[in-house]
């Protein structure tokens, strides 16, 4: 069994509705498998150049109640602004930088990331564009 982990954008104000199903627009979302809130902080240190995820995962915040079935956790700006900012050529660098931080969580390369950075980025400019926010789902 997998942990579900989508990234997904809504608004910012309380606790957006999100349950993974295809009635969400794909557009508004990537979906990913195996990324919980420790994963998720290790992509913000990896942003903000540091190998340390534990310093950051108190700026996952969980959203919903601890014994949910489902948990919704917001995302920090800075990790939605510096993805949304990220170049295409910028994208192999930011990905190797996930893969490290991660690396004894997930055990990821850098191309398996390629794809997660430039799916991110583009949820980036959608939220940005948008007034959105990011937020990460997690369902077992």
């Amino acid at each position: 069994m997998s942990i579900l982990s989508d990234f997904f954008i809504a608004e910012c104000s309380g606790v957006p509705s999100y349950s993974g199903d295809a009635g969400f627009p794909a557009e508004d979302r990537c979906q990913l498998k195996r990324i919980t809130p420790l994963e998720a902080a290790g992509m913000v240190a990896a942003i903000r150049g540091t190998e340390d995820p534990i310093s950051c995962i108190s700026e996952i915040e969980r959203l919903t109640p601890s014994d949910a079935e489902e948990w919704i956790m917001s995302m920090p700006q800075d990790f939605i602004d510096t993805l949304a900012s990220t170049e295409e050529t910028a994208v192999p660098a930011l990905a190797e930088r996930f893969a490290s931080v991660t690396a004894d969580e997930l055990g990821w390369s850098a191309s398996e990331f390629t794809d997660v950075v430039a799916d991110l980025a583009s949820l980036a400019r959608r939220a940005k564009a948008q007034g959105k926010s990011i937020y990460l789902w997690n369902c077992l």
